[in-house]
């Protein structure tokens, strides 16, 4: 028989970027959290409550292999270089971790390209105190009216990225 108990969200703030990681050499951060709504900018970071923190660069153009899937003719491809910073006192698996994106009124469909190594989020646990970088594509309308939901996990409350 299973049972379903409920999670409590991990709330958190908008913040300059997310830190680094002890991995990076010149790791410093400062981050600080708070009952904010769940909003940041591209180019900031988003910390939650338990010290986990993501940065979304900045949308770029993306030119996608021949072999890429989920490009859509007449869009433009762009992509997005994806931080996660290990801030809390425990491991983190990225398993759960995806990212949806609105441009204009349309759901943007993701790209997976393997042949540039976009699309797939880290499998590797994230250590306290270290950082996973990767890079997630997207097929938009309108490069610049783009709405990004970040879901770290069942367990966090989703972050907006926006202009």
């Amino acid at each position: 028989m299973a049972t379903l108990t409920a999670c409590s969200q991990t709330d958190g703030e908008s913040t300059p970027d997310a830190g680094t990681g002890i991995n990076r050499p010149d790791a410093t951060s400062t981050a600080t959290t708070s009952d904010e709504p769940a909003t940041a900018k591209f180019g900031e970071g988003f910390t939650f409550r338990n010290g986990l923190a993501v940065a979304v660069a900045p949308p770029e153009p993306f030119t996608p292999s021949g072999t890429a899937s989920g490009f859509e003719p007449g869009d433009q491809a762009i992509v997005f270089t994806i931080t996660i910073v290990n801030g809390s006192p425990d491991n983190y698996d990225p398993a759960f971790f995806t990212t949806t994106l609105q441009s204009g009124n349309r759901e943007a469909s993701k790209i997976y390209d393997s042949a540039s190594n976009v699309g797939s989020t880290p499998t590797v646990v994230i250590l306290p105190g270290r950082e996973a970088e990767f890079q997630v594509a997207y097929s938009v309308m309108d490069p610049t009216d783009l709405v990004m939901e970040v879901s770290p996990g069942f367990e966090y409350r989703d972050a907006i990225f926006t202009f």
